[in-house]
């Protein structure tokens, strides 16, 4: 059966953190929506960048429908998609019925707010950790996964993540191939 993620976004969404998740995901052929926040056809990213969706956030009559929720960072899209009630709602939906949920950069604010992290180990970026309500912060790691919760930390991991979230949903090998064929160990091997 075919994995779905919900994937929100708002203007203001940091670009790479939505769309190296969306393309990793898709690549391990997970079903994802793209669904704009504001019930909007396109969002315009922190950088400007016109982003079409596949659906808007009013269309969405059963979030459980998913199997996991993910929100990229940036501003203002962070703080835009914390003070979307409907979003915390459907945060605090997938976490307490046992499905993932994921958030990259300033985005973990989002989970704070939804009362899901006071019990995690987190991370973020930078400066954000004022913001969020946890068990532990820790900055020396890129991305945190703790049971259904995964965050990371910024736009230069944001293909982390989509690995992390790949190996979550999948439980396989699908993310280090797809790692393999997007050359990452040659990357490793240049650093």
């Amino acid at each position: 059966m075919t994995k779905k993620v919900a994937l929100f976004v708002e203007n203001g969404s940091e670009e790479l953190e939505l769309i190296a998740p969306l393309d990793i995901l898709r690549r391990a052929n997970i079903h994802v929506d793209l669904i704009s926040a504001n019930n909007e056809d396109y969002i315009t990213s922190s950088h400007d960048v016109k982003i079409i969706v596949d659906k808007k956030i009013d269309d969405i009559n059963n979030i459980l429908d998913y199997d996991a929720i993910v929100i990229p960072g940036g501003m203002p899209g962070s703080t835009l998609l914390r003070d979307n009630d409907k979003i915390i709602k459907f945060y605090q939906e997938m976490y307490n019925a046992g499905k993932l949920v994921a958030a990259i950069c300033a985005a973990p604010i989002v989970l704070s707010k939804a009362g899901i992290l006071e019990d995690k180990e987190v991370t973020s970026y930078p400066g954000f950790d004022k913001e969020i309500n946890c068990k532990t912060y820790n900055n020396e790691k890129a991305v945190i996964v703790d049971n259904n919760v995964i965050t990371a930390q910024g736009p230069a991991v944001a293909i982390l993540f989509g690995y992390e979230i790949v190996n979550y949903l999948l439980q396989d090998d699908t993310a280090q191939n797809i790692s393999n064929g997007m050359l990452v160990p040659a990357l490793k091997n240049n650093l």
